[in-house]
């Protein structure tokens, strides 16, 4: 065989190479394609969820000059909320519903005047006057008693009276002209407090004295809305020995009238103290008679003259 020149052998070679790709081809497409492997969602999600946030893109600076927008923001859609607003906003309230509370004008008495009491201590008969003068935020009350030739202390009271009732500052007990006792309120005190005999007392809100607490039940009963037998109000009382709560509960109504009373058992080998107090609700709620017993033993009574 006669040689091959340099120019025959490639030719030769690019045949072949062409040959040779063309069955790699072919086989290629006979042979089976291995199935894709499969990607399973829970592990993409947890992927996801691990990813850092995209950043957020800041705004590119204004240049130089330009005018503030000063357009409104773009509301949205009727029917849709905001996200940040629906979290900062506070929930929907309905307004609360408003409850009376004892007020200058739910006080039994106006102006200035006295009220005539029968007067019955220790059996014996006598005659008591409640005088007063509630107006332009203050109130002065002053009670006289007198049986026979028996004189009894005369119980004062004064303070203000505004949308609580009254706020006692000062409760004197005199006797022939002297001071025998006297109770002073410093609700302006942080916090407020009583000062007797040179002590300091703590005083809560709604603090009586043993005169001015007949006008505060009556305001109390005046706020009820629905006043009834079981119904219990408290007023703190101050005295000699301190704060005390006074529990009053509605014990009967006859017509008009409502029976109030306070037992106390004052412990062991004491009497048993009791309030009996008669309110009439034609007029306010006022006291129209007051009882004071140790032991069911009546020690003193008034009953207001018609």
């Amino acid at each position: 065989m006669a040689a091959l020149s340099p120019q025959d052998r490639a030719t030769l070679s690019l045949a072949l190479a062409g040959a040779l790709a063309l069955h790699a081809a072919a086989l290629g497409a006979l042979l089976p394609r291995p199935a894709p492997r499969a990607v399973q969602a829970p592990a993409v999600l947890a992927r996801l969820a691990e990813a850092p946030p995209p950043p957020v893109a800041e705004p590119a600076p204004k240049p130089r000059g330009s005018k503030p927008d000063t357009r409104p923001a773009r509301e949205p859609r009727s029917g849709a909320v905001a996200l940040g607003d629906a979290l900062s906003r506070p929930p929907p309230t309905s307004p609360p519903e408003a409850r009376p509370v004892p007020a200058l004008l739910a006080l039994p008495l106006r102006g200035e005047g006295a009220l005539a009491y029968a007067f019955v201590i220790d059996g014996q008969a006598g005659q008591a006057a409640l005088s007063f003068r509630i107006e332009d935020g203050r109130y002065e009350l002053s009670l006289e008693r007198r049986a026979g030739d028996r004189e009894l202390p005369v119980w004062h009271s004064e303070g203000r009276a505004g949308a609580q009732g009254l706020q006692p500052e000062r409760h004197r007990v005199t006797r022939r002209g002297r001071e025998r006792e006297l109770l002073i309120f410093d609700r302006d005190a942080g916090p407020p407090r009583l000062l007797v005999g040179g002590r300091a007392v703590a005083m809560p809100a709604g603090t009586q004295d043993r005169l001015s607490w007949w006008l505060q039940l009556a305001a109390m009963m005046a706020a009820e809305p629905a006043p009834h037998p079981g119904l219990r109000l408290r007023i703190p009382v101050a005295g000699p020995a301190g704060v005390h709560d006074w529990d009053f509960e509605v014990i009967a109504r006859d017509g008009d009238r409502w029976l109030l009373r306070r037992d106390w058992s004052r412990g062991a080998g004491q009497a048993a103290l009791q309030w009996s107090a008669w309110l009439d609700g034609q007029r306010g709620f006022l006291p129209v008679e007051l009882r004071f017993s140790l032991d069911d033993d009546e020690q003193w009574a008034l009953r207001l003259l018609e």
